[in-house]
């Protein structure tokens, strides 16, 4: 493979990991359990619209990695343009389109979504309110588990080895995140429940905290 080849595909999967990174953070902070009492305890208001930014972000990211070879004159770095721009060896290319096809039945779900309200402002599409974007439960998952494949295909056929696992958690991530959430509620009630030297000592960790 050319060095042009090997350039495109090494950014291709570092866009599927950052994909992977962010559809985790909406799940932990919006999809389990334990996060909507945290949210509710701390900045309900702030949560409610990074819903909606995160799930505009998403939806958009998933369509524009689905986009044809090209748009006019100009390439897009999508899973269609690395089954045609690269000369593959036979086996890799029809593994490669196979799993294209795959990633095409997600794309039918949101690609109204991204046309009238992610990448347009289609008057009628935001005066009617629609919901647009939705699909059924799991078909994220399985369009992010066929592009981490197409990742490990490509990577494999360029560089001789697979991509691997992408490893989602690190520190500083959104569940540390949660953490401090949780230690700020615990907080709040703390301060809340205390009366004359412990308020004071609890509020010097506060002013503490604000200016460091």
């Amino acid at each position: 493979m050319d060095e042009g080849a090997k350039k495109a595909v090494k950014r291709f999967c570092d866009q599927v990991f950052w994909l992977r990174i962010v559809r985790r953070i909406y799940k932990e902070l919006f999809e389990m359990e334990d996060s909507l009492p945290l949210m509710k305890k701390t900045a309900w208001s702030f949560f409610e619209q990074l819903n909606t930014i995160l799930q505009n972000y998403l939806l958009l990211e998933l369509a524009k990695v689905t986009d044809p070879p090209k748009s006019g004159t100009k390439e897009n770095l999508t899973v269609a343009n690395l089954v045609v721009s690269i000369d593959w060896p036979p086996g890799v290319r029809e593994k490669l389109r196979s799993l294209n096809e795959t990633t095409k039945g997600f794309r039918g779900h949101i690609l109204e979504a991204r046309n009238k309200l992610l990448a347009h402002s289609d008057k009628e599409a935001f005066l009617s309110q629609k919901p647009l974007g939705q699909f059924p439960e799991g078909e994220d998952e399985v369009f992010l588990k066929a592009l981490e494949e197409i990742c490990n295909i490509a990577h494999e056929a360029c560089f001789g080895q697979i991509f691997g696992q992408m490893v989602l958690t690190e520190p500083g991530d959104v569940i540390n995140f949660k953490r401090a959430l949780v230690n700020a509620a615990a907080f709040d009630q703390l301060l809340a429940d205390s009366k004359g030297i412990e308020k004071k000592r609890l509020f010097s960790y506060l002013e503490k905290a604000r200016d460091s």
